[in-house]
C-alpha cells in the first residue's frame, strides 16, 4: 500500500525532515514557471540525499539533473530554501 501525506508549510516540512524514516522520503516541486523540477529527498542517518529531475508534461520525472549528498539537518534546510520558489508543493511518503 502506498501512503503519501501533503505538507502544508515550510515549518511542517522541516519538522518532518527531522524525523524522516530510513524507508521514507519527501517529494517536492521546485523552481517556477517553465523551470519547474521534481526533487526527492531521502535520509540515511545524519546524511540527506536530494535528487532533482526535469518534470515531464504529466508531472513525472524525466532526466536527472543533479544529486546532492548533504551532511546534517541545517545544511538540508538551507538547501531546501533555495529549491522552493513560491508556494510549497511537497508530499511525504
Amino acid at each position: 500500500m502506498f501512503y503519501e501525506d501533503r505538507v502544508a508549510s515550510f515549518s511542517d516540512l522541516t519538522r518532518r525532515l527531522r524525523v524522516l524514516d530510513q524507508d521514507g522520503g519527501i517529494r517536492l516541486i521546485g523552481g517556477s514557471g517553465r523551470g519547474k523540477f521534481l526533487a526527492f529527498v531521502t535520509r540515511s542517518g545524519s546524511k540527506y540525499t536530494v535528487m532533482t529531475y526535469t518534470m515531464g508534461r504529466t508531472g513525472t520525472p524525466t532526466k536527472r539533473l543533479q544529486t546532492l549528498e548533504l551532511e546534517g539537518f541545517d545544511v538540508m534546510k538551507r538547501t531546501l530554501k533555495t529549491l522552493i520558489k513560491g508556494r510549497l508543493q511537497a508530499w511525504v511518503y
